[in-house]
Formats: C-alpha cells, structure tokens, sequence
C-alpha cells in the first residue's frame, strides 16, 4: 500500500533533489515518480493479477535515474526489499555508481546504503594466485592447469603474479581487476580466477581473506545494488540468491531496457564445435592421468579414469559418425553475415538452418547418442569433484586436503564443459511446444583461415537459441521478482509497446513520458527530393556523396551514420579522392577505437574547427555529442535490418507461419526505434540546436513511411526539400 508517509518521503527527497540542484521540477520526471510509486508502491502478491512491474520510456533529459532512485528506494526499504539497479553498458553504469547515488545520498534525505556488484571473474582467486607463486620455480605445476606451462615460462606473467602477490600481502592491492594500476590482459588475468565450479567456498583454505565472497556478503548487507543486465541474468539462470539476493526480495530497475531481450537470448543459447570438443577430450584425458598418478586418489575414483580413455573413444566415435551426417547436408550459399564474406567462396563460412527449428530425424538420433554420452560423462566428472569437494569439506575419502583443493581447479571446468555440451544435444533433440515459439537450430561449417578471430577457424558447430526471451524471462524473472521497473529512451516502437512485449515478456503497467526538449523549435528534420531509392546502391551512393558535399557545414560538427559498412567506406573513399579538405574533417569508425574518435572530434571542435565522424549502428546509440560537438546528424537511410542471422531468420519465418506479416511486425518497428536512437544523437540537453537530414525518400513514398514519421518526436518537418 502506497501510505501517505511514503508519498511525503518520495515528495520530500525530489524536493531536496531539485532545491540542491536549483532546477525546477521536470514533467515527465514527475510522471515518472508517479508511475513508478503507484506500481511498486501497492504490490498485493496474494493478488497476482495486479501489475507488480511498469515499463517507461522516458527520453533522453528526462532525468530518469533520479526519477526511479527517488521513488523506488524509500518502498524497496518500507518493504524490505533490495533494490538492484541493473544497466547495459559500463558509462552509465559509472555515472550511477560515482555521481547520481551519491549525490542523491547527500541531499535527498534518504538514509540507504549502496555498492557495486561485480562478476566472480573481476576478482582474483588468492588461491589459484598462491598456487602459481608457490610453484613459479618448479618445472612442474602438481595440477594441470590449462596453459599452466606456457603461464610459468612467460617472464611477463611471471613479474606480473610477484607484483600482485606482493601487492595484495602489503594490502596496497584490493584483488580486484579494475582496481590494479596498469591494465591487465585476459590471457594473463583469467587463468587467476574462479567460477563457481572451480570454487570449493567455505571449504576452501583461503575462503577468510576471499575477495569475491567478501564483496558478495556486502552486497547482500546493503539497500541499493548497482549490477549489469549480464550479471542479473547470470544469477537468475542459477536460480537466483547466489551472486545477488533472491529476485522475491528484489525490486528490479531495468535501466536501457531495450538491451534486456537481446542479453536473454544471447545467454540462454547453446553451441558445440566438434573439433574443439574432440581436443578436449585429449587434454582431459591427460589431465586426469596426472591426477591419478600425482595425487593417488581413491580405487573408485581410479577405476574412472582408468576406463576415460574407452569412454573418450567412444565419445570421439559418435562425434565422427556426427560429422559425417552433417557432411552428408546441403549447405546453402551463405546469405547470413559473416565476417569471412570477402574470402573467396571455397574460405567461405557456410549455414544451414533448419526450417522452424525442426531437425533432421538421422541427426536428431544421432544427437541422442552424444547426449547419452555426455550424461555418462558429466556423471563421472561429478563423481571425482564430489570426491575432491568432501575432502576439502572434511570427509575421510583417501585425499589430502591440500591436494583436493590444488585439483578441483582443474577438474572442475571439465564438467561444466559436459553439462554445456548436454544442454546443446538436449536442445537438438527435444521438441518444442506446441503453439510456442521454436528453438532456432542451425549447423555452421567453418572455413575461414583468418586466425586473428576468436572463434574456431575451420570445423563444425552445432548451435540453438531461442528466437524470442519472452518465455524465458517470464519464468526467471517477470513470476519472480518482488517488483520490476523497466525504463530507456527507446523502449516504444511505432508509438506501442508491442515490438518490446512480443520479445520481453514482460507484463504490467505502461507508459511514453513526455520529453523537456522543445523539437518543435529547436531541430529541423530534412528530407531532400531525391532521384535514387536508397535500394538501388550504386545510384544512392553518388547521390549521397554530391548532397555530402553541399550540405555538410565544414566549420562544425556532424555525425554520418550508414547502415552498412560498404556504403561508408565507398562514400568516404569518394569524398577524400574530390577534396583534399575532408582529409581534415573525415573520422571514420573502424580506423580507430570509437573512443578516440569521439575525443579526437570534441578536440577538433574546441579548437574552433569542424570535424565530421562516419559512424555505423554502435555510433547511433550511447555516444553522447552535446552542443556544437554535433549540430548536424545525417542518416544515409533508414535502418531496416534483414534477417542477416539464423535467429532472426527464425523469427521472421515463425511470425509469418501464423500469418502474420514479419515485415510490419518486426522490421518496421525496429526500424523505427533504431531511427529514433540514430536522431537522438543531436539533442543531448534542452539549449541544443540543430538538423537531421534523412536522405532516403521511402519514408515519404513507401505505404510505411508515415508511420515511422509520426514516432519520431515532433520536429519542425521539412520534407521533399530542394537542397
């Protein structure tokens, strides 16, 4: 219940806020605190069907973060409820942590305590740690850490670990990744942390002076948590309360919630590559033969790996019969986007997709197979871990501690590497419910000889996901959770939320917040007359490097965002070999890292000179180009996507089963929100002035065009315009 004491202490913090800030109350923050209060504020869980969770967009100047701190907090408290404030990106994650909490803390009159939560792998394992420093001298590790060798004949890592070791004794060093001074790469950072599986908690010799649990109980003890999208899900996926408090005592604040779905999707699929599984067996082999034979354990856990090398053998049997029946398919030209699509066709990455997610019977079968093996597998590999973890808890098993904790490391990743294997066959054998949404399924051949890729550079892998998260996010999450608030910029599409509803899940309340800035007066959006459709490439090209050249101020500043690589680079290559004065004005992204880009041109600007950026989709959204940084944004062309991946294939084939049409359900939307991000570069703060010019006239031919006009704020149009 939303009591008159609670309003007075949400009402009594804005007021502070605003008087410290000396700004007046902004409408749509208003609403916003209003929304937000009215649906966490009267949650009734003996009445589900009431909304416990409320979807904002609140545009850019909104002031969402006080919005959502000010009038969640004091409920989250009354109610004794964490509140966790999860963000996509680590800017604002930045901003959150080191200036709107703590000035809220100082001049809002609430009384709450807050932190950071990090992943497991921002902290060092002292005792992985320990181990390297113990054994950095000897030629052998007693545990077979993978890269344990190339590790200890690396002088650099070798200077590395003394210094973090002596650091961390003379307590100069909290353990933490980002704390160190100097900046420190993966490959050596990684082999220094733990997962959970690797973990054996309080079991473990070191677990007193443990960074990572120390961190983890403070966040437990604190009202405000500070967490990403990533981290959120990551703990959801393990059931919730391991990294973070369980989601029934949670109020979620789901900052740049438009990333959510895609982050769910991504963390819930699944892949194997047959030729990295089949080196794995290879080294697991050999890892658990040095266990035997260093550590001695128990005639049970001998017999296992005595028989490893037949189960491997036969593992690698079913694996080989897997490659032949994907040999034996039909791989389409690829049409999806891959990084190897300049190589010649025989170094081309090819995919087959199957159709609605259906899999092959001769495929399927053989998948039941591997998956009877891996169960066998993670079966056996769970075995020696429990025995391992009983000895550090304490039970006689044969083992020394010292040795359980020195091999759990290393065996430990191996099962999980099993049950992940599992979860992928799981998938290709499974059906999918009637009437839900499919899997997407699809089998990647790799060819590509570009070894600079982290990925596998040649061999199979076997892949799913699902197309859509809103199933999945609404049994660890939406049914879950205390309460909820999702809130961005662009959340709405075409001026609904049903785009956002179709893939999230999420139930409730929503509502669009006005935004403070006058768009009336102060931005023009152009749309030139022009002679090309931006569908015929060639002829849209030259049309938008001539009207380049005639409406780019080169005094100031302007951002040209493409919708596709080629079309950049072509249009920049034409520009340069015209003129030697865009030599001076041209930042291209992909010459450089886009933070020195976006630096370089705010250097160029205070100096008084013009600069121009020619960006992609990562320059439409998150950069943040106040005032003269950017005073003109240009658009090539609209931002549809084509379904340039299996999961969007899927999807749109799975929408236009049911007779429904992909392109106004999917493509139109996401072009409409994409467009809005891409036009919210120009108008950071309410003195910015400035133009947007489109130059693609389907907007005003095509049957969809107006739609999309009229979700975009409402501007002073000037369309057809003769430039």
């Amino acid at each position: 219940m939303l009591t008159d004491k609670l309003k007075k202490n949400i009402q009594d913090a804005y007021s502070r806020i605003l008087e410290y800030k000396n700004i007046k109350p902004r409408y749509g923050q208003r609403l916003m605190i209003a929304d937000i209060a009215r649906t966490l504020g009267n949650i009734d869980h003996e009445h589900p069907e009431q909304a416990h969770i409320c979807t904002l967009e609140a545009g850019t100047g909104t002031g969402k973060t006080i919005a959502y701190i000010v009038a969640a907090l004091p409920i989250a408290k009354e109610h004794k409820k964490k509140l966790i404030i999860s963000t996509a990106t680590i800017a604002l994650q930045e901003q959150i942590l080191l200036k709107d909490l703590p000035d809220i803390h100082r001049h809002s009159g609430l009384n709450f305590s807050f932190t950071l939560a990090k992943g497991r792998k921002r902290y060092v394992c002292l005792h992985k740690l320990d181990n390297y420093i113990s054994h950095k001298s000897q030629s052998d590790l007693p545990l077979d850490l993978p890269s344990s060798e190339i590790l200890l004949n690396n002088k650099d890592d070798i200077l590395l670990y003394d210094d973090l070791y002596q650091a961390w004794q003379k307590k100069n060093w909290d353990g933490e990744i980002d704390s160190w001074s100097d900046s420190i790469s993966q490959s050596s950072w990684l082999p220094l942390t733990s997962d959970q599986h690797q973990c054996s908690g309080k079991r473990c010799s070191f677990y007193n002076e443990c960074i990572y649990f120390k961190a983890r109980e403070s966040v437990f003890k604190v009202d405000c948590i500070i967490a990403n999208h990533d981290l959120v899900l990551s703990d959801l996926n393990m059931g919730g309360g391991y990294i973070l408090p369980p989601p029934d005592e949670c109020i979620y604040i789901f900052d740049e919630g438009h990333h959510l779905p895609l982050k769910a999707i991504n963390h819930f699929s699944y892949s194997f590559h047959i030729a990295s599984t089949l080196k794995w067996l290879e080294q697991t082999s050999s890892t658990l033969n040095n266990f035997a034979s260093l550590a001695k354990p128990p005639a049970q856990i001998q017999q296992i790996i005595m028989h490893f090398p037949e189960q491997a053998k036969d593992i690698s049997t079913e694996m080989n019969h897997l490659e032949t029946i994907v040999n034996q398919f039909q791989f389409p030209e690829n049409h999806f986007s891959s990084q190897t699509a300049n190589l010649p066709a025989g170094d081309q990455d090819k995919i087959l997709r199957f159709e609605f997610g259906r899999v092959p019977e001769i495929l399927k079968n053989q998948c039941q197979q591997l998956l009877k093996q891996f169960d066998k597998l993670s079966g056996q590999l769970q075995q020696i871990n429990k025995v391992l973890k009983d000895t550090i808890e304490g039970d006689v098993t044969g083992l020394q501690t010292e040795v359980a904790e020195q091999w759990l490391p290393a065996l430990a990743p191996m099962e999980s590497r099993a049950d992940s294997a599992m979860n992928l066959f799981d998938f290709f054998t499974r059906n999918d419910k009637e009437g839900q949404p499919p899997n997407a399924r699809w089998l990647h051949k790799h060819n590509n000889t570009n070894t600079s890729t982290n990925r596998e550079t040649n061999g199979i892998e076997l892949s799913c996901s699902p197309i859509l998260a809103a199933n999945t996010l609404e049994q660890i999450l939406w049914s879950q959770c205390y309460g909820a608030v999702v809130t961005s910029a662009t959340i709405a599409a075409l001026g609904n939320f049903n785009r956002y509803i179709l893939n999230s899940g999420v139930p409730g309340f929503f509502n669009i917040l006005p935004s403070p800035f006058n768009y009336q007066e102060n931005v023009e959006f152009i749309v030139p007359k022009m002679t090309s459709d931006a569908t015929q490439y060639q002829a849209h090209t030259d049309e938008i490097v001539n009207l380049l050249r005639r409406i780019i101020d080169p005094q100031k500043g302007t951002l040209v965002l493409f919708a596709s690589k080629k079309q950049m680079t072509d249009v920049e290559y034409e520009l340069l070999r015209s003129d030697d004065i865009w030599k001076k004005l041209l930042l291209t992204q992909g010459q450089r890292n886009k933070q020195v880009i976006i630096n370089d041109h705010k250097k160029q600007i205070d100096k008084g000179k013009g600069s121009i950026i020619l960006g992609l989709n990562s320059f439409a959204e998150g950069i943040d180009l106040p005032g003269s940084y950017c005073e003109h944004v240009i658009i090539a062309k609209l931002p549809f996507s084509v379904p340039n991946n299996p999961v969007d294939a899927s999807l749109n084939e799975w929408i236009e089963s049911q007779g429904r049409n992909a392109f106004m359900e999917i493509s139109v939307p996401d072009a409409s929100i994409k467009l809005v991000q891409a036009c919210g570069r120009l108008i950071r703060k309410e003195t910015d002035k400035g133009k947007i010019t489109l130059l693609d006239k389907r907007v005003m031919t095509k049957f969809y065009g107006k739609k999309i006009l009229n979700a975009l704020p409402p501007y002073k149009f000037n369309l057809n315009a003769s430039l």
